[in-house]
């Protein structure tokens, strides 16, 4: 494996320090859960009703235009695959996808990005990777906390 290392990409000056910015939080509602048993576990669809958006972000969930994909496994986490579709305050459309997991103590995270046109007020979100911590409310309504990779 050796051979492909190259000592050069892991000099100082060409490795970046990670940080995180507080970018935008999405509070989401769900219709009624459908599951069903697969090969690799429950799924589960949620579709999303409503919600918002608030931050470097303002506006609202479009109520039938994503859903939540995922899969409960045996082990007690869930693989969670969400689609959001956003319009801002202004009109204008935005595409979030979550990626991540839920594990059975709560801790719920998931890496995130997120699609606008290049038109846009919102095109700084472009190239750009989010990090979400989730709360889930006892409503059945999740709070996700979005955090600016730099």
């Amino acid at each position: 494996m050796d051979e492909f290392v190259i000592l050069a990409d892991r000099s100082p000056d060409l490795v970046a320090d990670i940080g995180f910015e507080p970018a935008f939080e999405l509070t989401l509602h769900y219709g009624r859960t459908q599951t069903e048993q697969t090969p690799r576990g429950k799924r589960i669809f949620r579709p999303i009703t409503g919600g918002t958006i608030s931050g470097k972000i303002e506006g609202t969930v479009y109520p039938r235009g994503a859903g939540e994909y995922s899969i409960g496994r045996d082990d007690g986490v869930t693989d969670i695959s969400e689609h959001v579709l956003v319009r801002d305050t202004r009109g204008e459309w935005l595409y979030i996808r979550n990626m991540g997991y839920e594990r059975a103590d709560g801790y719920y995270r998931v890496t995130s990005w997120v699609d606008a046109d290049v038109r846009s007020q919102h095109n700084w979100v472009l190239g750009l990777f989010f990090l979400g911590v989730a709360i889930e409310h006892d409503d059945g309504k999740v709070t996700l906390r979005y955090y600016e990779v730099l």
